[in-house]
């Protein structure tokens, strides 16, 4: 057997093994009408912290599998190992298409709002912490590692006793890409076909169309850039 039979019956075999969990899922979260299409389907290794919050689907056209969690895999990460992790607490919306790497985590909290536009592909081993508001438009890439909050976990207080960190929204306009290790913080806002390389701290306002950004913190490296996609 050839390598490339070989990986397809082990994705086949994966997907089998997820069906189970899949079907279960669906039918926890979605409409009867869109669950019984099966849109979501979720590796049998996905950690499921908790559930409690909404799913919301907003697709024109339901297929099974539309949205594949914990499958996608790169030569830094091991399907074996890495166990995606869902806590979805507040509401997630699912513009479309919409793929969630092996080990990669998701975390919605109870007042949060997290939308992921069409052809969403978050990486391998990547974090989306949503405390407030996180909002994708289509055609996102990250690549793997990445991590994405619009909280600082923990409150911090001034000397006048008032907070001094609230969580802010995070804003990701069509056609990004973002490198390995690339860290968003609170009130990030990326315009379209921006390019981000890797192991940046992105921080505050970026407003120029087509342009490569990086570094500690995160400044314009070059304009006039287009990736292909």
């Amino acid at each position: 057997m050839n390598e490339r039979h070989r990986v397809k019956r082990l994705t086949l075999l994966r997907y089998v093994l997820a069906f189970p969990r899949s079907v279960w899922l669906n039918f926890r979260l979605l409409p009867y009408r869109q669950a019984c299409r099966l849109p979501l389907l979720v590796s049998h290794r996905t950690k499921i912290h908790n559930l409690s919050g909404h799913i919301v689907l907003h697709a024109d056209q339901l297929r099974v599998g539309l949205v594949k969690i914990g499958f996608s895999t790169c030569q830094q990460t091991d399907f074996r190992y890495h166990r995606p992790l869902l806590n979805i607490r507040g509401t997630l919306h699912i513009l479309g298409e919409c793929t969630v790497g092996a080990g990669a985590s998701i975390e919605v909290s109870e007042h949060g709002v997290l939308t992921l536009g069409d052809h969403f592909n978050l990486g391998p081993s990547s974090l989306i912490v949503c405390n407030h508001q996180i909002t994708f438009d289509h055609h996102v890439q990250t690549s793997w590692c990445c991590t994405l909050m619009d909280t600082d976990q923990h409150r911090l207080f001034g000397s006048d006793g008032n907070w001094c960190n609230p969580d802010r929204p995070i804003q990701v306009a069509h056609h990004v890409w973002l490198g390995c290790h690339v860290v968003v913080t609170k009130g990030t806002v990326l315009p379209p076909h921006t390019t981000v390389g890797a192991m940046s701290c992105l921080h505050g306002v970026f407003e120029e169309e087509h342009t490569a950004i990086g570094g500690n913190p995160a400044k314009v490296l070059r304009r006039g850039v287009t990736r292909e996609w």
